[in-house]
């Protein structure tokens, strides 16, 4: 039976508000809700009933979600306050959180929507237990002293109560003990502890907010690291009520204090997500635009080749030329890796056999000072990704560790069936309980600390010296785990070497086999009719003198609707749409489409330094679709249109 919800909607849109309530029923509610857009419509629903829960949007015409919010905790402090937007960036959101929003969801993500409103049901809960129990403690002193200890020992939060000057501490709860490591009566007898544990860093601020507090005599809450006992830093959110006498003077400051340091590190957590993915998208773009520059010059160099007689010496420093350019075709294919926009060739597989198919590569990759060792479960399940890039990431761990033991050590590469359940996934965020195959791959070297650890899957970030390495090894494992559906953990400390786990989905299918192939090398000439569509204007080009040498007759555009001009005005037989997957006002996919309508038998070759639609959502491509990354040269081009012509 679903849980009834009383749900608060701000909203401008009426189908972004179905969304959210159907979100709602799928994760088990059964929601009573209204929604409202202005402020007039706001005040009105929060005057009628009490609401269980307020989602709200963050950008709507003249009304934001930040007005939405102030207005509600003007009145309302404890109601679970949570965006729900696609637009809103990571450091607006932490200040929104900051200003007393509980939670942010990207409508991207609805499906966080159901946990997030569970967890702010519960500390909303807890919260109201709490400052139950604060006030009664103000209000039933005497000859209910007995009985209200017993209640605030059960509650797991910091209660107090000093006088306005901290110099003497009333009362003091003993959940002190767990989340600061002293016993109440140490802060009786010394009540400047508090003060000397706080962070050196957040001094300032909390002595600023107690000033403000006394000036205004109006409970407010901060949020500040503090040192327990044991030299750990927690975090506690502090709020703190001034308690008057009759003429207005402050006698005395009451507060709840709550370790939040777990909430902390989930908020860091979503934050390093958002860089990543912002970094990703940079990275993508910039591999775009550098793979269709390679494709140019790699092609006009092949091109100047094949016209020199053999014994020319200019052939020598072309050939310069085009190492360089692969050099640099490898960067872009690592940047595309840890962006998530390869083409991958997934295939079911078992991760024992990659391992092992690996071990003498990384045997002489590693060298004779470090020992190699293997752990291979028996029954491993098996998983679908690409093996060469499976491969690429245990040979990338593999050098990364062998750059951590310059002295030697044992480099552990382990494969294990595992099944996360919700309490891993709840500290693992944003990890989906289910069966999974993990590949853990361990050395003993110098390990990382929590700056580094913060920072090792960004591109170009390295702690090695320059010239040592590009930076792109740890972001390359990164984005291949995740556009394989899984993802990666890592534990380490500074002197206890490193650990790396990476959880791949267990899927239960059989494993694939390769088909045979046959050892005739076809011709690379035809005589047939191509469409070739793309934007950048030099690549075009040298992609249609590469066709025409070839023996095709070229038909060019440089976009989507001048090509579907060229393709009604052609008399004869199109065979093959040869077409960038991504191009302004019409892509390579809608231009497929819309061709096909009136030349249904012609042939489709997408082309990108980017993939098309499905291979950036999916990380595949989708059945039927043949796909050429760029940048490549021009043997491989007329090999793959050959293909596409003769196969497909």
């Amino acid at each position: 039976m679903n849980t009834p919800l009383r749900v608060l909607i701000v909203e401008d849109s009426d189908d972004d508000a179905l969304l959210l309530v159907r979100e709602l029923s799928r994760s088990g509610y059964d929601p009573t809700w209204i929604r409202v857009q202005n402020p007039q419509a706001l005040q009105s629903a929060l005057g009628s009933t009490e609401w269980d829960v307020i989602i709200s949007d963050f950008s709507m015409p003249g009304f934001t979600g930040i007005d939405a919010l102030r207005l509600v905790r003007s009145r309302d402090r404890e109601t679970p306050f949570i965006f729900v937007s696609g637009t809103i960036g990571e450091d607006v959101a932490v200040d929104a959180m900051r200003a007393g929003a509980q939670d942010y969801v990207s409508k991207g993500n609805l499906k966080r929507l159901g946990p997030a409103i569970g967890r702010e049901l519960l500390d909303v809960t807890e919260r109201k237990r709490t400052a139950a129990a604060l006030r009664a403690a103000q209000e039933h002193a005497g000859s209910l002293a007995a009985r209200l200890e017993r209640v605030l020992e059960s509650v797991p939060d910091v209660l107090y109560s000093v006088d306005a000057a901290v110099t003497e501490c009333y009362y003091m709860s003993p959940a002190c003990i767990t989340t600061l490591g002293y016993r109440p009566d140490e802060f009786m007898t010394s009540p400047s502890l508090w003060g000397e544990r706080v962070h050196e860093d957040d001094r300032a601020a909390v002595r600023a907010r107690r000033e403000r507090v006394l000036e205004q005599r109006r409970q407010e809450r901060l949020e500040y690291r503090i040192r327990h006992r044991d030299g750990s830093i927690r975090w506690l959110e502090d709020e703190i009520v001034p308690v008057t006498n009759d003429a207005g003077v402050v006698e005395r400051l009451d507060g709840i204090a709550r370790d939040i340091t777990e909430r902390r590190r989930l908020e860091e957590q979503f934050r390093q997500a958002q860089k990543m993915e912002a970094v990703g998208r940079l990275a993508g773009g910039v591999a775009h635009d550098f793979n269709n520059l390679l494709t140019v010059i790699t092609s006009y160099v092949d091109l100047l080749v094949d016209d020199l007689p053999a014994n020319d010496s200019r052939r020598q420093d072309l050939r310069e030329v085009a190492k360089a350019a692969a050099a640099a075709a490898g960067l872009t294919r690592q940047l595309l890796a840890f962006s998530r926009q390869q083409v991958l060739e997934p295939r079911v597989l078992d991760l024992n056999g990659v391992v092992a198919a690996a071990g003498n590569m990384l045997k002489r990759l590693i060298g004779d000072d470090i020992v190699l060792a293997t752990v291979l479960a028996r029954d491993l399940g098996r998983v679908k990704a690409d093996p060469g890039q499976v491969e690429q990431v245990i040979m990338n761990l593999a050098v990364n560790a062998r750059d951590a033991m310059p002295n030697g050590g044992q480099l552990t590469i382990e494969t294990a069936n595992t099944q996360l359940d919700a309490t891993y996934t709840m500290d693992h965020t944003p990890v989906d309980p289910g069966a999974y195959v993990q590949l853990s791959v361990s050395d003993t070297g110098a390990g990382m600390d929590a700056a580094t650890q913060r920072r090792m899957f960004e591109p170009f970030f390295t702690t090695k010296e320059v010239g040592k390495g590009t930076g792109l090894g740890l972001a390359t494992v990164y984005g291949i785990v995740k556009q394989s559906g899984g993802f990666i953990w890592v534990y380490s400390e500074p002197g206890q070497g490193t650990t790396f786990k990476i959880y791949l989905p267990s899927i239960d299918e059989p494993r694939d086999v390769d088909a045979a192939r046959g050892d005739a090398a076809p011709s690379l000439r035809g005589t047939e009719t191509v469409l070739l569509v793309e934007d950048a204007d030099p690549l075009r080009a040298v992609c249609r003198r590469i066709l025409e040498r070839h023996g095709y007759t070229v038909l060019d555009a440089p976009g989507g609707r001048v090509a579907l001009e060229r393709a009604r005005g052609h008399p004869g037989v199109i065979d093959l749409l040869m077409t960038d997957a991504v191009m302004p006002g019409m892509s390579g996919r809608q231009l497929a489409e819309q061709l096909k309508e009136f030349r249904p038998e012609v042939k489709v070759l997408f082309v990108s330094g980017y993939t098309d639609d499905a291979v950036i959502r999916h990380g595949i491509l989708a059945p039927g679709m043949a796909f050429l990354q760029k940048p490549f040269s021009p043997e491989v081009l007329a090999r793959r249109v050959r293909e596409v012509l003769d196969v497909l």
